[in-house]
């Protein structure tokens, strides 16, 4: 009797001793100085994160409006250089009070003892307010661009109106639900643009503002008089071209309608100036721009031809490079000499090109 008490107190022993281990399997500081501060539809937690090597990140615990239990992961490497983290933690639409329940964990596993602290986020109606402050507006090529920050995480749109180069006003909305950046295009000479701020969820509007802005130029967006532009034949295959500028007669609009689009140039009215091309386009997609190199004597054939693809673009970019090489398979670039162009091999793309030069 006595060995079989013996064997039951070895055993209890034992596995208290393997508990005991487990429960101090590299247990680590939890986060200290913690702060909750009240911001729009959300809180911003602050704190610094323990110094232990084993230190990987801060489990943020709490339930959102609609009662949900989220579980927000903020590793190590969202701290500045004195170990200090901020974060805004977002999605609220009420202003009642809230338990943010703080948890450091490690690479190894172990964890720490909870912080919690309390927080009672701003109402969503102040976003708008937030954000308009935030915009600024500079000068861009035949436009502005835009920028905002929206840390609120609540939906908010910017309305942006101005008369565009044929006086005609132009209203636009930005989605400006997260922080970005929008370019608006079209105008040449100074511009008025109003923007305002409306919170999506009841449409309420934020104050005006109204920026001045001269738009930049970039230098291929000048159409020179003493410069031959590339212009193009009727001849086309899977694509449609239309001159869409009145004020340019060098700007197009493609947008390819098969697999094997292309068109034809016309033929050079004098010998080229230099063997590198230039344009400017906005892309729906990238295009492989394949450019066969056709004379009078010889017409388009893969052995004189150069492919390059050029990335889709929304703004307008430009687009430069030397075809020396490609050139000289039929030594292209007399009076006369001309070219079939190829835009890749997709259907449903539109591609914007302008003041097509060679230099």
């Amino acid at each position: 009797m006595k060995k079989y008490i013996l064997f039951i107190m070895f055993i209890s022993l034992f596995i208290y001793g393997c508990d005991d281990d487990d429960n101090n399997k590299g247990n680590i500081d939890p986060v200290t100085n913690v702060e909750c501060t009240p911001f729009i539809g959300s809180v911003t937690l602050n704190w610094t994160n323990p110094t232990e090597a084993d230190y990987y990140y801060t489990l943020i615990s709490y339930q959102n409006s609609q009662g949900e239990n989220v579980n927000k992961k903020v590793s190590k490497y969202s701290a500045d250089t004195n170990n200090n983290v901020s974060v805004v933690v977002g999605g609220f639409t009420d202003t009642e009070e809230h338990e943010f329940v703080l948890t450091s964990y490690g690479y190894s596993g172990a964890s720490s003892s909870s912080v919690t602290v309390k927080g009672i986020p701003l109402g969503i109606e102040k976003a708008k307010d937030y954000v308009i402050e935030t915009v600024g507006i500079e000068s861009a090529s035949g436009g502005a661009k835009i920028t905002w920050t929206n840390e609120t995480f609540v939906g908010v749109d910017l309305i942006v109106s101005y008369l565009d180069k044929k006086n005609v006003e132009q209203v636009v909305t930005i989605n400006a639900t997260q922080t970005g950046v929008y370019t608006v295009t079209g105008f040449i000479a100074e511009t008025k643009l109003t923007v305002c701020a409306v919170n999506q969820l009841d449409g309420s509007k934020s104050v005006e503002r109204e920026f001045m802005i001269t738009p930049t130029i970039d230098p291929d967006d000048i159409v020179y008089p003493d410069v031959e532009y590339v212009t193009f034949q009727a001849n086309m295959n899977d694509m449609t071209l239309v001159a869409s500028n009145p004020a340019n007669s060098n700007e197009y609009t493609i947008v390819t309608t098969g697999g094997d689009p292309y068109i034809y140039s016309n033929g050079l009215s004098a010998a080229k100036e230099g063997s590198t091309m230039v344009f400017r386009y906005k892309s729906t997609k990238s295009i492989k721009l394949q450019i066969f190199w056709c004379t009078s004597s010889s017409g388009p054939s893969e052995a004189n031809s150069t492919t390059i693809e050029f990335p889709a673009a929304e703004e307008w970019t430009t687009f430069e490079q030397d075809y020396t090489a490609g050139m000289a398979t039929v030594g292209w670039g007399s009076s006369g000499d001309y070219m079939r162009c190829d835009f890749g091999t997709n259907a449903d793309v539109t591609i914007n090109i302008r003041n097509i030069r060679f230099k």
